[in-house]
């Protein structure tokens, strides 16, 4: 699972972040975190990741929400834009393979939201 590895980096830095707040006053509520199809990563399985890892750090008892972009194509052929189904990389108008990759290639963390 991967999902390790990316929710390390993301516990990594919302952790460098709580450091710069003063987390006496402040609690972390959620982590909004964008991810696109293109990355293949399982939503479910972050979030457990997500929970795993911020047991014991001041991130503990936080949520973290994940909008999932879809995968999105134009083609160089016939100039469709569109959704496809995960990696099948074919213009869904006129079936040519000759397609761009324009969205869902997405991984960021989108906010923080904290109470005081």
């Amino acid at each position: 699972m991967h999902e390790f590895s990316i929710c390390q980096n993301i516990v990594e830095i919302v952790l460098k972040e709580l450091k710069k707040l003063n987390t006496k006053r402040i609690q972390l509520k959620s982590v909004n975190i964008a991810v696109g199809k293109y990355h293949q990563i399982i939503p479910e399985n972050l979030v457990f990741a997500y929970e795993v890892m911020t047991k014991d750090s001041p991130a503990a008892g936080s949520v973290l929400e994940v909008k999932v972009f879809p995968l999105l194509v134009q083609c160089n052929i016939c100039f469709w834009k569109g959704e496809i189904a995960q990696h099948l990389y074919r213009c869904a108008s006129c079936s040519s393979g000759d397609v761009k990759i324009v969205g869902g290639r997405e991984l960021f963390i989108e906010s923080l939201e904290v109470t005081s």
